[in-house]
Order: C-alpha cells, then sequence, then structure tokens
C-alpha cells in the first residue's frame, strides 16, 4: 500500500464517523453561563458605579458646608480640580469664624462624603419665652429660701 492510499483510507474513515461532537457544542453552556453572569452581576454593578460617580461629580461650590469620611465638617474655601480646600471651625450669622482659631486643610475629592444642608436656628424670642416659663415653675429658688428642700421646709 502506498502512502496516498493509506491517507485516503484515513481520512474516509474520520469523515466517515459521526461520534465526534461539536466543539462549539462543548463550549456552547460556557458562553451562556458568561453571558448571564455579565448580564445579572457585572453589567449591573457597572451602572450603579456610574450614577453614584454622576451623582458626585457634581462636585462642591466654594462656600458649601460638607462633611468628609472621616467626620470633619467644614466650608469649602477653594477648589483646584480634585483637591478641596476646607476651612474649620463653627460660623457665626454674618459667615464669619466663631470660636477656636480656624483650620485650613486640603482634602481629594473622595474623601468628602456629603454636603451638610444648612439648619436655621430657631428663632430666639420664642426659645427666650418657653424657656422663662418653663424654670420659672420648676426652679423655685425664692420660695426655698436657698435651702433646696422646699416651702414647707421654711414654715416649721
Amino acid at each position: 500500500m502506498t502512502p496516498t492510499p493509506a491517507l485516503a483510507h484515513v481520512v474516509l474513515a474520520a469523515s466517515s464517523s459521526k461520534s465526534t461532537a461539536n466543539p462549539l457544542l462543548t463550549f456552547l453552556p460556557l458562553i451562556a453561563i458568561g453571558l448571564l453572569a455579565y448580564f445579572f452581576f457585572i453589567r449591573p454593578q457597572q451602572r450603579k458605579s456610574q450614577a453614584a460617580r454622576q451623582a458626585q461629580g457634581a462636585g462642591f461650590e466654594v462656600g458649601d458646608e460638607v462633611q468628609t469620611v472621616g467626620g470633619i465638617i467644614g466650608t469649602v474655601l477653594e477648589v483646584h480640580g480634585d483637591r478641596y480646600t476646607l476651612l474649620t471651625g463653627a460660623l457665626d450669622d454674618e459667615g464669619n469664624l466663631d470660636g477656636p482659631q480656624p483650620t485650613r486643610i486640603v482634602f481629594v475629592r473622595q474623601a468628602i462624603a456629603r454636603k451638610i444642608d444648612h439648619i436655621e436656628p430657631a428663632p430666639a424670642e420664642s426659645a427666650t419665652g418657653e424657656l422663662g416659663e418653663h424654670d420659672g415653675g420648676t426652679e423655685g429658688g425664692a420660695d426655698t429660701g436657698g435651702d433646696g428642700h422646699g416651702g414647707e421646709a421654711d414654715q416649721a
């Protein structure tokens, strides 16, 4: 037998045998699992992180009061790219610092957690009026004579 008829015999035997499976059918379940994982796990996470980046991407403006991830509260003084200079300390009604000496700290954008909404204090008149009525009924220092036992102790 010459090499050419032997080679033809092997090719003919291989093509007539249909018992071998198609490689595409073998990998089809793996491809399906990969696609399901992408659409159920990876893609929703990418959308969620993109939405979070867009919400934070708006940034903060000069004058905003913010809180850092470490709990530091301050007012934005300067913005240079992704670096924010915060001024810490209490502000009075006119926006001037009140109390201890102010501190300037520079933070990157990722270190700023959220913007703090400015809370207006309650009007001074209503707070003073309520305290005056409340304190007058509970203190009773004038009729106790300063001993703190109440009015009956003074009568005895």
